[in-house]
């Protein structure tokens, strides 16, 4: 009688300890959020009062964030939650940028602004592309940084600002 009570606590034993290693695996992992900037400094000189194309790359490297840092080695996920712009310094407030795109090396879109006033200086969010976000978040995870595009169409120029990009970015890492 005796040992028929003891193999079903047995094989629970055993079940417990093969599946539990996973468990135990995800104790030790880190989520902290950290923000990534990224600036561009649009100068165009020429007169072009029917309007320009415009496009420049910029590093978006995120060991440059002192937590990212710490966790290098260790990281496990990159999740970006969202992408914000903030327009400052326009020498022209009335130039619009529109079709404005951000894009990682490969081509792929990771946000959009279909017409973005210069005048509006407050923190704006862009429209997500989740491929773009996914794409962006697997590259990141490679080897921390990326090359991103940004591209759009100005009004007229000359014209020149600063907008700031900020990638709102969850991270998942290894604490041991």
């Amino acid at each position: 009688m005796k040992i028929k009570h003891l193999i079903p606590v047995f094989l629970l034993l055993a079940l417990g300890t093969f599946s539990s290693c996973d468990l135990f695996d995800k104790v030790d992992d880190v989520s902290f959020d950290v923000t990534l900037p990224l600036d561009f400094a649009v100068n165009e000189t020429a007169d072009n009062p029917s309007g320009k194309t415009y496009t420049d790359s910029k590093l978006l490297d995120a060991s440059s964030d002192p937590e990212v840092a710490k966790y290098a080695s260790k990281i496990q996920e990159f999740t970006v939650n969202k992408v914000t712009y903030t327009i400052s310094g326009a020498s022209d407030q009335s130039i619009t940028f529109t079709n404005g795109t951000l894009k990682v090396s490969s081509g792929k879109t990771i946000a959009s602004a279909s017409s973005v006033s210069l005048s509006n200086t407050a923190e704006t969010e862009l429209t997500a592309d989740t491929a773009g976000f996914n794409e962006l978040a697997s590259l990141l995870l490679a080897d921390k940084q990326e090359l991103v595009q940004l591209q759009g169409t100005l009004s007229e120029t000359p014209v020149s600002f600063t907008v700031k990009f900020k990638f709102y970015v969850t991270l998942t890492a290894d604490a041991l």
